[in-house]
């Protein structure tokens, strides 16, 4: 049985989404804390790892295109995580902790191309939007999972021995995939689906025509445009130095000014990923159009949203992690749909090869939002950090909305 579609992708991915969840909330603070860094060197981590990729996504993104196989891609993908994570949490200085988190990041971003080629090759375009929402649920779910770990064990384990348990976890998931996946033996779906597009278009077209020869009125609604993938690409690179810059110094913040503690701030993102994950359930409805309308949903929800973040430091304990973890929660759902929309409109419209090309746009805005996350609140304060990524999510719906309605005529 393939791994694409049936229950071994939940299997498969669920310990890796643990492994992750794990990190996403202990890098930062063992950064910190464990090792006595500072926001700035925690924003120089966050952006060198991505600044790295800048220009080895191009060449990453392309391997699964190039030797028509995703599968050893996936594999070399998890078991390098796995390896890199374990010394990660035996470093005792704080280069040492930087350099095997820019090797991490490496690493880590091979599985994403990876999976999404398999899975756009092994599925039909149809159902491929629903395909690729169980994907990041399983992942999701395992995020929760890590975190509820975190929030339970992080006072009597340490963060180090955690560190070393998401290790585990992606070793775990290194297995179940080493047996569950299978390559398509022909890379073939994408190109049939250019062809697919043509005749629905000239379906439309024939429908549409009446009795004397004539376009029927809505026609332009049904013979629809491209979006423009330069500007999609623009938009993307705007909303990931939005995010980036939002979340780098966010446990930090949690913190250090709204005063929760670490076992709460990990039950704070359990929360918000909990909600993450069962919002891909509904990422499927909000990407029937190819991905246009879910992308500019979360840009617009995370303009507001991300500037009443700083509010929270105002109130008093719990109604302060309540207002949080609310907040973070919204924020959250905006992240499932935009995830599932930017993937079924990459894999829609990209030329095969290109993926890496997108990514690597967006990761110039990952990596400067990396390292204005770290500089702006150690220079102005929070406050300007979270309203940036207000400012940012603007121009990117902006973006999005003139790169939806003016590419060229299919």
């Amino acid at each position: 049985m393939s791994l694409i579609g049936g229950p071994r992708l939940f299997i498969a991915l669920f310990p890796c989404g643990m492994a992750l969840g794990i990190l996403s909330i202990l890098v930062p603070l063992c950064l910190v804390q464990e090792l006595g860094g500072t926001l700035v060197d925690l924003g120089i981590m966050k952006s060198l790892g991505t600044a790295l990729l800048i220009p080895a996504s191009a060449y990453l993104g392309s391997l699964p295109d190039r030797y028509r196989r995703a599968k050893p891609f996936i594999l070399l993908s998890l078991l390098g995580m796995s390896v890199t994570s374990f010394f990660l949490s035996l470093a005792s200085s704080v280069l040492a902790f930087q350099v095997s988190y820019v090797l991490l990041q490496l690493l880590g971003y091979l599985r994403g191309p990876s999976m999404g080629i398999l899975i756009a090759e092994s599925t039909e375009r149809g159902c491929r939007s629903s395909v690729l929402a169980r994907r990041n649920l399983s992942e999701g779910l395992g995020n929760v999972a890590g975190l509820a770990i975190c929030s339970l064990t992080i006072g009597l384990l340490g963060m180090r021995e955690l560190i070393r348990i998401s290790s585990l976890f992606l070793l775990i998931s290194f297995f179940i995939s080493l047996i569950s996946i299978r390559d398509p033996p022909i890379y073939i779906e994408r190109f049939l689906d250019r062809y697919e597009r043509w005749i629905d278009r000239v379906e439309a077209f024939s429908l549409n025509l009446t009795g004397e020869g004539r376009l029927s009125r809505g026609f332009e609604t049904m013979w629809r445009r491209e979006p423009d993938m330069r500007l999609f690409g623009i938009g993307r690179a705007l909303f990931a130095f939005a995010a980036s810059n939002a979340i780098t110094s966010l446990p930090i913040f949690l913190l250090s000014k709204v005063g929760l503690q670490a076992s709460m701030i990990s039950t704070v993102f359990l929360v918000r990923n909990l909600f993450a994950s069962l919002s891909y359930l509904m990422a499927v409805r909000s990407a029937v159009d190819g991905g246009e309308r879910a992308i500019k949903m979360a840009s617009l929800v995370r303009i507001p949203m991300t500037g009443l973040l700083p509010l929270t430091a105002s109130l008093t304990y719990p109604y302060s992690a309540v207002a949080t973890a609310a907040l973070l929660s919204i924020i959250a759902f905006s992240w499932s749909i935009y995830a599932v929309g930017v993937e079924m409109l990459t894999l829609s419209f990209a030329n095969p090869g290109s993926l890496g090309l997108y990514d690597a746009l967006s990761m110039v805005g990952d990596a400067l939002g990396g390292l204005s996350g770290g500089v702006l609140p150690g220079v102005l304060g929070f406050e300007a950090m979270f309203l940036t990524s207000s400012c940012l999510f603007l121009l990117s719906l902006l973006t999005f909305s003139i790169g939806f309605k003016r590419g060229p005529y299919c």
